[in-house]
């Protein structure tokens, strides 16, 4: 059995929509961020032993010139004996992925982590789920889509976008932010936009690819 696991309910639901029905894929919404996300996969991996993890989710891209919806493969995230075998479509980039501990917000900070790691994305689980897969000895392949490109600002507020406890935003806050800030209106609804058309990006990526990762289990 396969497991694609996301961390937000939002990240998964467009592949929910699209997947064929495979009786080797199950699909896991941890409903937490960052490094809780591995406690909530660690308790998933002991109560059903997956062959194969998918790490799937959005990040920010770190390198200019990555277009919203691009699919990055974290080679430093991804089993190398998968990652031999796997032919991905046109249009995946391959590269590093940075995993920070927040929403990295400005571009200023994306271009500055870019530069730093060399990496082509930054996200909030990548490493930490790596890390019980690593540990447990179950390979994993990780795939991010980049939700807002390293030129871009983020419009709001980290702890606004995504509550840190919860990890819902709170439309209550939003509305009230944008509304004492209305220039930011236009960039809060390309970054819902951009959102949408990456978990469709994603969906149809992971879909795509599933049929050489379900081969071995056959």
């Amino acid at each position: 059995m396969i497991a694609a696991v996301f961390a937000l309910e939002f990240e998964s639901a467009g592949f929910r929509a699209v997947m064929q029905s495979r009786m080797c894929v199950s699909v896991w919404t941890l409903g937490v961020m960052g490094g809780r996300a591995a406690q909530a996969l660690e308790k998933l991996v002991h109560k059903n032993r997956p062959a194969l993890v998918i790490s799937a989710g959005f990040s920010g891209a770190l390198q200019p010139n990555i277009p919203i919806g691009t699919l990055v493969l974290g080679e430093n995230f991804t089993d190398s004996d998968v990652a031999r075998h796997l032919i991905l479509p046109a249009g995946f980039l391959v590269g590093r992925i940075v995993t920070a501990d927040e929403i990295v917000e400005s571009a200023a900070q994306k271009m500055a982590l870019g530069l730093e790691s060399g990496a082509l994305a930054v996200d909030l689980e990548s490493a930490h789920l790596h890390a019980v897969c690593s540990k447990l000895g179950i390979p994993i392949v990780s795939i991010r889509c980049i939700t807002d490109a390293m030129e871009q600002d983020i419009p709001l507020p980290r702890h606004l976008l995504m509550d840190p406890e919860s990890s819902r935003p709170d439309p209550g806050s939003i509305f009230r932010y944008l509304f004492r800030h209305p220039a930011k209106v236009p960039e809060f609804a390309s970054l819902v936009r951009n959102a949408r058309a990456a978990q469709a990006a994603l969906a149809n990526g992971l879909n795509d690819i599933l049929p050489a990762l379900l081969r071995p289990l056959r």
